[in-house]
C-alpha cells in the first residue's frame, strides 16, 4: 500500500447521475391578487445532498473460450471478490505499482485473508469497511447486494483472481462513486481487463510457480497472450437508496 492518489486503470466508465427533480416556478399573481400580499414565494430550496449512498454491485464475467480462445483453461473461474470502501489517503493497488502481500496472495492463490488484514489495518483512518463477495465460474455472474459509502469515504477498490493463472487478476482501484459535481452517481459500469501482479513469471494459465525476482510492477495484459483484446467482464454499481 502507499499514499498515492487512486487511479482508474484501463476501465471505460459509463456514469449516469441521479435524476434531480426541478421545481416548477410559481406563477405571477392575477388581477384578483391582494396588492398588499407581496410577491408569490419562489420555489423551495433543493434538499441537501445525501452524505451516504448504498450500492448493489454486479460482477459479470464474460471470460470464455469464445472471447479468449488461446489455451482457454478447464475449470475457469474467478476467486472470491475482496476489496474496500476507503478515501484517497490509501491505495491498495495501482498499475505500475508494486503488489502488496495481500494483492500477491489474491492474484496467485485467490486467498483473501492477507488483503483483508491490510484493509482492516487502515480502519478507521483511511478505510471504512471491507467488501466481500462470492467467486464464480466463468462465464457467469455474482452480486454484492449492498455496500455503503460516505462522503468522506467515496472510493471503492475491488479485485478477483483469474483462475487458474500464475498471478493474473481483474479489478478497480480507488474508483469514485461521486461525479464531478460531488453527487452520488446513479449507475456506473466498469469494463474490466486483465492485470499481471508482477509476482510470478509463469506464461500460461497452468504454469508451475515461478517466483519473479526482482518483482515487476503491476501491468496490463490486455491483448497479451493468452488474452485477446476482449474484456474479462464488467462491474456495474447501481445506487439502491435514492
Amino acid at each position: 500500500m502507499n499514499s498515492k492518489s487512486p487511479t482508474f486503470p484501463n476501465a471505460w466508465l459509463r456514469r449516469l447521475a441521479p435524476a434531480v427533480a426541478l421545481a416548477a416556478t410559481a406563477g405571477c399573481g392575477g388581477a384578483g391578487t391582494d396588492p398588499g400580499s407581496g410577491p408569490e414565494p419562489g420555489p423551495p430550496p433543493p434538499p441537501p445532498a445525501s452524505t451516504t449512498a448504498t450500492y448493489r454491485v454486479v460482477f459479470e464475467s464474460t471470460w470464455s473460450a469464445s472471447t479468449h480462445p488461446t489455451n482457454f483453461p478447464g475449470g475457469a473461474h474467478l476467486s472470491p471478490l475482496i476489496g474496500a470502501v476507503h478515501n484517497g489517503g490509501v491505495t491498495f493497488w495501482e498499475p505500475d505499482g508494486a503488489a502488496t502481500p495481500g494483492i500477491e496472495s489474491m492474484a496467485e492463490t485467490g486467498g483473501t485473508g492477507t488483503l483483508t488484514a491490510e484493509i482492516q489495518a487502515e480502519i478507521p483512518g483511511d478505510a471504512l469497511a471491507v467488501i466481500n463477495g462470492s467467486g464464480i465460474r466463468s462465464p457467469g455472474s455474482t452480486t454484492i447486494q449492498a455496500i455503503t459509502l460516505r462522503e468522506d469515504f467515496p472510493l471503492v477498490t475491488l479485485v478477483t483472481m483469474i483462475a487458474p493463472s500464475p498471478d493474473w487478476f481483474v479489478g478497480v482501484s480507488g474508483l469514485s462513486l461521486r461525479d464531478a459535481a460531488g453527487n452520488w452517481v446513479g449507475e456506473l459500469e466498469v469494463v474490466l481487463y486483465p492485470y499481471d501482479a508482477g509476482t510470478d513469471s509463469g506464461p500460461s494459465y497452468n504454469s508451475a510457480n515461478d517466483d519473479t525476482q526482482p518483482r515487476e510492477p503491476i501491468h496490463s495484459l490486455r491483448g497479451v497472450n493468452p488474452f485477446s483484446d476482449e474484456p474479462i467482464g464488467t462491474f456495474t454499481f447501481t445506487r439502491t437508496d435514492g
